[in-house]
């Protein structure tokens, strides 16, 4: 048997801990699992945020490594005698926040780059990697080493004329670049989830000035609104008249959403600004 599984038994027997639902817990304990996410995290002489530590596991991974910093967000409070131990055996390396995620900004608490590795709980995953996507460039954070549903990670991976490809896949490879590093089985958390999860990483792009983020989601959104009909109905509702907009980019309004790339998207949202001065 793992030893983490053990060591993560014990953990939640000693502090009469459970996962509980409504925080979308699943506790990962595969050893190898996590020595593969610290790895790939490269965060040694780096600041790293954990979101979701629970038990600590992959907190304490992290911790052996040669680290500025480790600040952990945690929003269920009976993690605190975990997070209170960890800091008192860790001092100046260890600090953390119970909150939620969702209504922290990092960059207002932290005054230099930083990077996240995070078993992050399912129910805020696509919220909290949006929202820092769509953080001004250049971002502070300098990478993400997430683990998230298979499914989640195959959508922000789908390429141009796939069935996944949507606004989460467009938003993200425009503003990122986006790797998978490996896929984790049910049986390798505490309690096992009902779906297949994946480890990826995410590195910002900062060289894209143009167009603005707020502009490119409408555009985006837009088209995929009528995901089944043609740029000519998506679009029709945008303020301006989208037959100037697709002459402006060369766009044929008989296609789909799905069937443009990542720069037709960059393209019309561009001349959707120039036509909207």
């Amino acid at each position: 048997m793992n030893s983490n599984n053990d060591t993560l038994k014990n953990i939640l027997k000693k502090y009469d801990l459970k996962a509980k639902k409504k925080f979308g817990q699943n506790f990962l304990h595969d050893k190898n699992i996590i020595n593969q996410i610290v790895k790939s995290s490269s965060c040694d002489n780096n600041y790293i945020v954990e979101v979701g530590p629970g038990p600590g596991l992959l907190t304490n991974a992290i911790l052996k490594k040669n680290i500025k910093k480790v600040l952990v967000i945690e929003t269920d409070k009976t993690f605190l005698p975990i997070l209170e131990k960890l800091k008192e055996n860790h001092k100046k390396k260890f600090d953390f926040i119970i909150n939620d995620i969702l209504k922290v900004d990092l960059d207002k608490i932290i005054n230099e780059k930083y990077s996240i590795v995070s078993n992050l709980p399912y129910n805020i995953s696509v919220p909290f990697i949006i929202s820092l996507i769509e953080k001004k460039q250049p971002v502070k954070w300098e990478k993400l080493t997430l683990t998230v549903q298979k499914e989640v990670a195959d959508r922000m991976m789908a390429k141009v004329n796939t069935k996944q490809y949507g606004r989460l896949s467009i938003l993200t490879q425009w503003r990122c670049k986006i790797d998978k590093i490996c896929e984790i089985k049910p049986t390798c958390f505490i309690p096992p989830p009902k779906v297949l999860s994946s480890v990826i990483s995410i590195e910002p792009k900062n060289n894209i000035k143009t167009p603005s983020v707020k502009n490119f989601q409408k555009i985006v959104s837009h088209a995929f609104g009528f995901r089944r009909k043609t740029l000519k109905k998506s679009l029709s509702n945008l303020d301006v008249d989208i037959n100037k907009l697709a002459d402006l980019c060369e766009i044929d309004l008989g296609l789909r959403a799905q069937n443009l790339s990542i720069d037709d998207f960059s393209n019309l949202t561009v001349g959707y600004e120039k036509l909207s001065k």
